[in-house]
């Protein structure tokens, strides 16, 4: 596509409302209480397989080590960040 023809590009028009399914924010039922980040997580994690939580927990266990061990090597002409 040239830049003539972006320039010449119109988007759809946007589809008409109907009126009769359209609701205010009076008419709308309840919604459930918003879940939080965190409870997100913890609903996920109850639901990962014993296998999944283990895996989960060696991945973790083996990135912490590897950044936090205290003879990390740091290649010539690169300075640590910490």
């Amino acid at each position: 596509m040239t830049p003539h023809d972006m320039m010449a590009f119109e988007p759809p028009p946007p589809s008409p409302i109907n009126k009769a399914t359209r609701t205010s924010w009076r008419g709308r039922k309840a919604q459930p209480p918003d879940i939080t980040p965190a409870r997100a997580i913890a609903e996920a994690w109850i639901r990962e397989t014993k296998e999944s939580q283990n895996k989960w927990r060696e991945a973790d266990a083996r990135l912490k080590n590897l950044f936090n061990h205290p003879n990390r090597q740091v290649p010539p002409g690169r300075r640590a960040k910490m």
